[in-house]
C-alpha cells in the first residue's frame, strides 16, 4: 500500500484503539496478504527486523493475528469484524469519556478495512492446514465459528481451564442449541472438576446441553481439551510441557487423517465415561 491519506487515516484509527505505530503498521501489512513471514511482514510494513517478532507477538496477544507453523514461520491477519471486536474488547476498561471516541475510531476503522481491502476470502495454501491462536477471545470465537459450519457431528473433550468466562459459556450453549436443531449430532465428554462450587456449576450447564438435544459422559479425567469436527477439522490445546501446565494457545488442524484417527481416541474415552444423574 502507498503512503495515502488512506492509510493514514487506518493508522490513526488503529492508535486511537491502543495500538501502536509498529503494531499498526504490521497489522495493514498482514492485511495485504493472505499470509506472511517475519521477514516479508518488515519489507511490507518498515518495521525493523529486530522489532518484527515482538510485534507479531503483541498482535497475536490482542486478537489481530494468529501464526502458522511450519519449517518458516508464517503469519495471518484476524478476519476485520474478529479484529475490531477485540480491539474494542481491550477497550471496554477505559474511562467513560474515552468510550465514545472509541466506538467512533472503530466503527470508522471496520467501514475502511472493508472498503480498502474488501473480500478476503482466497483459496488456502494446501500446507496451510495448521493454525495456532492464543488469544482467549480469538479461541472461543473461532470454536463457535466451526462449530456453526458443522455439517454431521461435534465431538468434544470438554476440560478446563475454558477460554471464557461463564457467560462466554451460556453464549456457547445458545449457539450449539441451533447447531442440533440443523440435525447435526453432538457428543461431549466432560472432565468432572475438582472444586465442589465449580461442579454444580459444571452440572447444571450438562443438564441444559442435554436438553438441547446434546449427547453427554462424564469422566474423571481427559488427556486434552479437543473438538473434532465433520472427521475434517481438529482442535486441540495442549498442556504446555515446559511448565505441565494446561494452556489455553489452541491448534486446528485441517487434516481428515487425524481426525479421523482421534475420532477412535474419542470412541474409547466415550465406551469408558459414565452418564451422570444430572444427565441421565
Amino acid at each position: 500500500m502507498n503512503q495515502t491519506m488512506t492509510e493514514a487515516t487506518l493508522l490513526e484509527n488503529l492508535a486511537k484503539l491502543g495500538l501502536n505505530a509498529y503494531e499498526a503498521r504490521g497489522y495493514l501489512a498482514l492485511m495485504e496478504r493472505k499470509s506472511l513471514t517475519a521477514t516479508q511482514i518488515s519489507t511490507v510494513s518498515g518495521i525493523p527486523r529486530t522489532r518484527v517478532y515482538s510485534v507479531t507477538e503483541s498482535l497475536m496477544k490482542k486478537g489481530l493475528c494468529s501464526f502458522i507453523p511450519g519449517k518458516i514461520r508464517k503469519y495471518r491477519a484476524s478476519e476485520i469484524d474478529v479484529a475490531v471486536d477485540n480491539l474494542l474488547r481491550r477497550n471496554e476498561e477505559s474511562f467513560e469519556e474515552r468510550r465514545q471516541r472509541v466506538l467512533k475510531a472503530a466503527a470508522h476503522l471496520k467501514d475502511q478495512l472493508s472498503g480498502v481491502y474488501g473480500d478476503r476470502s482466497e483459496d488456502i495454501d494446501p500446507l496451510e492446514y495448521i493454525e495456532i491462536i492464543k488469544e482467549p477471545h480469538l479461541i472461543r470465537k473461532r470454536f463457535m465459528q466451526l462449530v456453526e459450519e458443522a455439517k454431521e457431528e461435534v465431538l468434544v473433550f470438554s476440560k478446563g481451564p475454558y477460554s471464557g468466562p461463564r457467560e462466554g459459556m451460556a453464549e456457547q450453549l445458545e449457539q450449539e442449541k441451533d447447531i442440533l436443531k440443523t440435525g447435526v449430532r453432538g457428543r461431549c465428554i466432560y472432565e468432572i472438576p475438582k472444586d465442589e462450587d465449580e461442579r454444580r456449576w459444571f452440572f447444571r450447564g450438562i443438564e441444559q446441553a442435554v436438553k438441547a438435544g446434546e449427547e453427554a459422559r462424564v469422566i474423571k479425567e481427559l488427556p486434552m481439551k479437543m473438538a473434532i469436527i465433520d472427521e475434517r477439522t481438529v482442535i486441540l490445546a495442549l498442556e504446555d510441557p515446559v511448565s505441565r501446565q494446561p494452556s489455553l494457545t489452541s491448534q486446528i488442524v485441517e487434516h481428515r487423517a487425524l481426525a479421523r484417527g482421534l475420532k477412535v481416541l474419542f470412541e474409547t474415552f466415550w465406551q469408558d465415561a459414565d452418564v451422570h444423574p444430572a444427565v441421565g
